[in-house]
């Protein structure tokens, strides 16, 4: 189980500036961008090429929190 302190620190790595990661199950998903990532045995799987992208999204670089981030 992920700490309520650690899910208070935890960005999209996208987007750290402006993007919370709320858990959703068995996953960290962005609150922005949607994007789902995995947590394993307790432990937050942050990269983004380890994640599941939202419906109707195609690439990593479609994503909103992708464009945002490289500002």
């Amino acid at each position: 189980m992920i700490s309520p302190e650690l899910l208070d620190i935890l960005r999209c790595p996208l987007n750290p500036r402006n993007a919370k990661l709320v858990l959703v199950g068995d996953y960290l998903e962005c609150e922005k961008c949607r994007l789902r990532f995995p947590v394993k045995d307790d432990f937050p799987i942050l990269v983004a090429e380890e994640a599941t992208l939202p419906p109707g999204c195609e690439a990593i670089k479609d994503l909103p929190c992708h464009h945002e981030g490289k500002r």
